[in-house]
């Protein structure tokens, strides 16, 4: 059997997941290539906590290259071109090719568009989580707004945990009475996704803690302490926090991976793209669900399709059947500040959509930061 090469595109949970997973299944000496522009990786999901300065960038953050004592080529470059006929990946002038692909790429962040957004916080990334950290040290109170700029994002329930964990940042600092929060969405509820139950129940948590939620608000742009929005209306603020637009990183779009909703479709259960043998996986793939809404991109989801796509590929190579399917099956920790949480997990491809939410408790607050070390420990 000739030795094959897969190269996984992208360094983020699924990457790394499906790098892994390559690796533990294939034992003929096949190639298994990860390639990122960063060699220092971090935990997304933490980033909440960073804000909030419960965490340390350096404890959630990993070297790309301790996977190459597990048997993983790691290339730390730009990715400038995908040949999909020539089954070649280009990073940095040096050609890498291919009989699997898989393209692991992300969202990137628009944070450049609607006009003003320069002016906004962010925790959708490490540099931006620490930023704000430092903002929120010197704040001394005032009108804080936390904005989804554009539809879709990713991790749907993070705006707010991101205004919960602000609330609860204040309390605990005794500041609450010196500010006010407020959420502005183009969505008609929280995760829509998920039914009108569980965006009902995130509304009563946002209530009780004091925190206005104005649905149905399209941003247009941000001037210098105020918000305005399509609607015509504005909403002025002192502090703001934005969840950016998202959109498929260029090269993706350049290799004509991407369809007119600007992600790259996929089979949603192979997560195959339309190019045989090259395969996408979490925030840059489009998977339409039976009602015609899109699957959240969420880290529960990349993770979940690279265990299924690197188990099939690995098939394919030893010429065996392909034993699995991605089955729409996920779950997702909701921090609601003050040491608690709730988890919603359900099944996205069952019809009807079968969502459930377990109340906030300290129990699955503890399980998230079990999680968190638990996936570190794991996979790195």
């Amino acid at each position: 059997m000739a030795e094959k090469t897969v190269v996984v595109v992208g360094g983020g949970v699924g990457g790394i997941v499906a790098a892994n997973e390559l690796r533990k299944r294939l034992k003929h000496g096949e190639r298994i290539v990860l390639v990122d522009r960063n060699a220092r990786q971090s935990f997304a999901p933490s980033y909440l906590w960073v804000m909030t300065g419960a965490r340390k960038p350096e404890a959630i953050t990993r070297d790309l290259n301790r996977l190459a004592r597990k048997g993983i080529e790691i290339v730390i470059g730009e990715v400038q071109d995908i040949e999909l006929a020539e089954r070649r990946v280009t990073v940095d002038g040096g050609e890498i090719v291919y009989d699997y692909a898989i393209l692991a790429l992300g969202a990137e962040l628009v944070t450049d568009a609607p006009p003003g957004m320069s002016l906004a916080h962010t925790y959708y990334n490490l540099a931006g989580a620490e930023r704000l950290r430092n903002a929120l040290s010197t704040f001394e109170g005032g009108r804080i707004a936390l904005v989804v700029a554009s539809l879709p994002y990713k991790c749907p329930a993070a705006p707010y945990e991101g205004a919960m964990l602000l609330e609860s940042y204040l309390h605990e600092r005794h500041m609450r009475h010196r500010a006010d929060l407020a959420v502005y969405t183009p969505e008609a509820q929280p995760l829509p996704i998920a039914g009108p139950a569980l965006g009902e129940a995130v509304c009563e948590l946002l209530a009780h803690k004091g925190i206005a939620f104005h649905p149905g608000k399209k941003l247009s742009a941000v001037e210098r302490g105020e918000l305005r929005f399509e609607d015509g209306t504005a909403a002025p603020f002192d502090l703001l926090v934005a969840v950016p637009g998202h959109r498929a990183p260029r090269v993706a779009q350049a290799a004509g991976l991407t369809d007119e909703s600007g992600w790259i479709p996929v089979d949603p259960h192979t997560l195959e793209t339309q190019h045989e043998g090259v395969f996408a996986i979490g925030d840059v793939t489009r998977v339409l669900l039976p009602d015609g809404l899109g699957l959240p991109k969420a880290g529960v989801f990349a993770h979940g399709e690279a265990i299924v796509v690197a188990r099939n590929i690995a098939a394919r190579i030893e010429g065996q059947a392909e034993p699995a399917a991605f089955d729409g099956e996920g779950s997702c920790f909701l921090e609601a500040g003050e040491g608690v949480a709730g988890v919603a997990r359900g099944n996205f491809y069952a019809e009807p959509r079968r969502i459930q939410m377990r109340s906030p408790s300290r129990l699955w607050h503890w399980g998230k930061v079990t999680f968190e070390r638990y996936w570190l420990w794991k996979w790195y």
